[in-house]
């Protein structure tokens, strides 16, 4: 049985890549390796985080095939970073996959959508839920960079009959330290990889990477600031066992 979580391609800026970072150490916490693949072909978030991550060239719409041809080789868990924005050929493609015939008919697909307070992200997210409907099982990760509140999301027509038929997986992320954020950012470090340092290292060492390290920097090795992190990281790790329920559930 194989599970594929998929970021949706949602409005840039939501905060998607990171949605997916999250999930990949918290489930390699966890006992998974899932293969990753970085279909994202214009920022290759994913790729510089996870450089063992497969990059995907998406020239056109029939390069998605390859998440199809990797559910077909056996693997087990896959985890795809789509491109930001409506991304109408990804759309398209999504459209026209198989999902009741017999090699995908038990493959769980999950679609992880990240959103923020601005109407646009909600809106676009929505717009891929109007087409793959009960296909895939829904995850909400709603980015609180810009305000912890949602109203559109909460209160219009179309996202309410969404939250009350397919009843998605809600789980928040805390608004960070931009400071913060931007280190990680320029590093290319995930919180797992600054927390695992432990602050007495200035390099971490690389082992995915098989080079010597990359360094930690002197802002993210201080006692208080690895200290935040880690309540920060463990607040979005506490929201997370309803998706390991999906993964064992198949």
């Amino acid at each position: 049985m194989s599970t594929v979580i998929f970021t949706a391609g949602v409005k840039g800026g939501t905060g998607k890549s990171t949605v997916a970072r999250f999930l990949i150490t918290y489930l390699r916490e966890n006992g998974y390796d899932p293969l990753l693949l970085d279909m994202d072909n214009e920022t290759k978030t994913l790729s510089r985080f996870f450089p063992e991550a497969e990059q995907i060239e998406i020239r056109k719409e029939s390069s998605n095939d390859v998440l199809v041809e990797r559910i077909l080789e056996g693997k087990r868990l896959i985890i795809a970073d789509l491109k930001a924005g409506t991304g109408r050929d990804t759309l398209e493609w999504w459209k026209g996959v198989p999902f009741d015939s017999d090699e995908l008919k038990d493959v769980n697909f999950i679609c992880a959508g990240s959103i923020t307070s601005s109407p646009d992200s909600i809106q676009t997210f929505l717009n891929w839920a109007g087409e793959l409907k009960d296909k895939v099982t829904y995850i909400i990760f709603k980015n609180e960079k810009d305000g912890d509140t949602f109203p559109d999301y909460r209160t219009s027509d179309e996202s309410t009959k969404f939250r009350n038929y397919y009843l998605p997986i809600e789980i928040n992320i805390p608004r960070i330290d931009e400071e913060y954020m931007s280190e990680l950012e320029r590093l290319n470090l995930t919180i797992a990889e600054v927390l695992e340092a432990n602050g007495s290292l200035h390099t971490l060492p690389d082992k995915r990477r098989n080079n010597p390290g990359k360094p930690v920097g002197n802002i993210l090795c201080r006692l208080m600031v690895r200290a935040r992190l880690r309540r920060f990281q463990n607040g979005i790790y506490d929201q997370f066992e309803p998706i390991l329920n999906l993964l064992k559930e198949k």
